[in-house]
Formats: C-alpha cells, sequence, structure tokens
C-alpha cells in the first residue's frame, strides 16, 4: 500500500499571518476615522417636508463631512463614508440644497442655508436627533 508523504507543515506560520493580516487590516480603517456620533432628522422648509434635498454636515476640525439624502417626508440619516453612518462629534456648519444638475432641478432652499449658510448644530457621542425647520423668507 502506498501512503503519500507530505511535508510537515508549520502550523505557526499561517496562524502568526493571519494576526498580522487582521491586525493591519483591522486597524488601519478606524486610525485615520474620528469618533463617531450617529445622526438623523427630519427636514422641512414652510412646514412641509423637504424631499429629495441633500443635507451636509461639515465639521469644524479637520475631518470629512457627512452627508444625507432625504426622503419623501423630509426624513435623513447622515453617512460619513460608504456604509459608516454618522459624523464627527463637535461642531458643524450645516447646508441644504436642493440643486441637482443631473435632474435640473431648481434650488429652493434660500442661500442663508445652503451657499451662504448660518446653521451650526452639535454632534454628539451616541444618536442624535436633528430636526431642521427652514423658512424661505
Amino acid at each position: 500500500m502506498f501512503i503519500p508523504h507530505f511535508p510537515r507543515i508549520n502550523r505557526r506560520r499561517p496562524a502568526a499571518a493571519l494576526c498580522v493580516f487582521i491586525l493591519v487590516f483591522c486597524g488601519c480603517s478606524q486610525s485615520d476615522r474620528p469618533r463617531l456620533g450617529t445622526v438623523h432628522g427630519r427636514v422641512t422648509l414652510d412646514g412641509k417636508p423637504l424631499a429629495d434635498a441633500c443635507v451636509g454636515f461639515k465639521p469644524s476640525g479637520p475631518f470629512r463631512a457627512s452627508s444625507a439624502n432625504t426622503d419623501a417626508q423630509g426624513h435623513y440619516e447622515l453617512v460619513y463614508i460608504r456604509d459608516i453612518k454618522g459624523a464627527a462629534i463637535g461642531k458643524h456648519q450645516v447646508f441644504f440644497s436642493t440643486n441637482n444638475p443631473l435632474h435640473h432641478n431648481v434650488e429652493i432652499v434660500p442661500a442663508k442655508y445652503n451657499k451662504q449658510t448660518t446653521l451650526e448644530a452639535e454632534v454628539k457621542a451616541g444618536d442624535n436627533e436633528l430636526n431642521f425647520d427652514l423658512t424661505s423668507k
């Protein structure tokens, strides 16, 4: 009977390689990301839901902005990057826009809420419900 001979495999090397892989890839994804708070709410304009609008939160610090699109009822939930929800903890400049060049939409949000925004919001650790009641006047 023939019994194949397999070289002895050092079982420590694959385990060590796996540990290094996990440390490198898990550690890197979080090192450049700030602490985040989840942010959701509702946006209205003159008491009516602001549908299909872009909501942007620009932090005062060195981190990236977060954004969302409102649904038909004006609800939004901020996304920091790809599938990571939330916004950096701290003060943010907040802006809104309905101008979508791809759909040739006309901007209905006054400049004081978009290009010349005067709105600010504070994102705290945990869950943040931030509602905005905008006026066209």
